[in-house]
């Protein structure tokens, strides 16, 4: 984790959001649910609990002791929770002119450009991009996902979408941070890469 974090101190792409650069996600078919992505998890960072219709785990240790929470759920679960904010995957966007997140943190899921456009213009600033590099998650090696993008197709994105702070998703580790430097991307997203 030491080298990530030194990796994404060389980002260029200023912190005028007050977003963190990291963001970590939980996936408990792998193995990575929020109990062990929350121990290892830096205090500046953005947790997102991917619920995939189960429901939300408990608050562990409250507002503003560890790092922002957000979960896949509706913006009424998520102040119920007790939570920072929402994330919104690329499935679930239709949902978000439905919702009212007023004073909620807002993060979605993008895998390609198009989608980006929709998140930018529901008023999402921080997308997760993925695939970024080669992954052993189950989701980038699926049958019809899209080839990984590497640090020139994401640095090209973030360049077409410069008022979104554009998060790389997918094979992260401080190698590959590292080669995103200078992209002017703003952070990144992992799962599985915390301790790298």
């Amino acid at each position: 984790m030491p080298r990530l974090l030194a990796a994404l101190r060389s980002f260029r792409k200023p912190l005028q959001s007050g977003y963190p650069r990291l963001v970590v996600l939980t996936d408990a078919a792998r193995g990575y649910d929020l109990a062990r992505q929350a121990v290892n998890c830096p205090k500046e960072a953005i947790l997102i609990e991917r619920t995939f219709g189960e429901k939300l785990t408990p608050c562990l240790g409250g507002k503003g002791r560890g790092p922002i929470r957000l979960a896949t759920v509706l913006p009424h679960q998520a102040r119920a929770g007790g939570l920072d904010g929402v994330h919104w995957p690329e499935n679930r966007l239709r949902l978000r002119l439905r919702s009212k997140v007023g004073g909620l943190v807002e993060t979605a899921s993008a895998h390609r450009g198009l989608t980006i456009g929709k998140a930018q213009r529901l008023g999402i600033r921080a997308i997760l991009i993925s695939v970024a590099f080669p992954s052993q998650s189950p989701s980038a090696n699926r049958p019809g996902a899209s080839r990984f993008k590497g640090a020139i197709r994401l640095a090209l994105l973030q360049r077409a979408f410069p008022a979104c702070n554009l998060f790389a998703l997918g094979g992260i580790r401080a190698k590959t941070a590292r080669q995103l430097r200078r992209s002017g991307l703003y952070g990144v997203a992992l799962i599985s890469g915390i301790k790298s």
